[in-house]
């Protein structure tokens, strides 16, 4: 099935709660622990839309964008604090992918006794190590976000799909028709407003005071990693990640940046087994 034929059987609803305007999905048991979807780089909840059938038959599933008004990262967890509260979500359970992840880890050392466990998938720490490699990666960020808000938008789309499309590695040609499907059809709707506002959240993660292992000691014994072996994260980015969190599990995959969206079974099963074992 293409990502065209999957979106067709998938709707979001709105709310707004505070400063934000949430377009989210809630689905599966109400009275069951909550699995909080956390985007990656797009900020597209229907990146999640596979894993919420299988996972809400025993868990409550949210999915949702991260609100355009909420501009820095900071903003952004105080207002799914927020929202959390105001949809009755306690102790949630970050379920984070490469973006997501980072955030999951800002959201844990704002409310580190508020979280239920973390879920961190093809992403990399936001401690010292990390963020100083970032910054030296992504040092022409500030240029290239005054280009964004200045270029014909629609004359770089392709340019992006082209920088997504980079991350395949060796998906079978299936899987590679479903990535530039999933692409082709994001970005044609996607708007300049939109990319700006996640590549300066992107951009604004630099700006963040580092996590460091005490952060995550509330979660200790609640926290899997699951690391792709080809990732955009490198394998030091990997081992820093490693080495913030409290006796994570670890699940080493095959694949690179965009298994998360193309080996669902895979990792639907690996995230139930360690919620059955961890969190109940």
């Amino acid at each position: 099935m293409s990502y065209t034929e999957d979106l067709k059987r998938f709707t979001a609803s709105p709310i707004t709660v505070g400063e934000g305007n949430f377009r989210y999905v809630l689905s599966g048991k109400k009275d069951g622990k909550t699995l909080v979807m956390l985007n990656g780089g797009m900020n597209v909840l229907e990146m999640w839309m596979e894993y919420v059938e299988p996972l809400s038959v025993d868990y409550q599933v949210l999915l949702f964008d991260y609100p355009q008004e909420l501009r820095t990262n900071q903003e952004l967890v105080k207002g799914m604090h927020a929202f959390f509260n105001k949809l009755g979500i306690t102790k949630p359970i970050f379920v984070g992918a490469s973006d997501g992840g980072m955030v999951a880890q800002i959201y844990t050392q704002k409310y580190h006794k508020e979280v239920g466990g973390l879920i961190l998938v093809s992403t990399g720490g936001m401690d010292a190590a990390t963020l100083k490699s970032l910054k030296k990666k992504y040092f022409l960020a500030p240029l290239m976000l005054f280009y964004m808000k200045h270029c014909n938008y629609e004359k770089l789309k392709p340019k992006l799909i082209k920088v997504g499309m980079g991350h395949i590695r060796n998906e079978s040609e299936e899987q590679v028709a479903y990535v530039r499907d999933m692409f082709e059809t994001i970005f044609k709707d996607y708007t300049r407003e939109k990319d700006v506002h996640i590549s300066g959240l992107l951009a604004d993660l630099m700006n963040q005071t580092p996590v460091t292992e005490a952060d995550f000691k509330e979660v200790e014994g609640k926290i899997l990693l699951i690391l792709p072996d080809q990732d955009f994260f490198s394998g030091k980015m990997q081992k820093d990640l490693i080495q913030l969190m409290h006796n994570p599990e670890i699940k080493y995959v095959s694949g690179g940046h965009l298994s998360t969206v193309l080996k669902v079974d895979d990792y639907v099963r690996t995230i139930r087994g360690f919620l059955e074992r961890n969190v109940g």
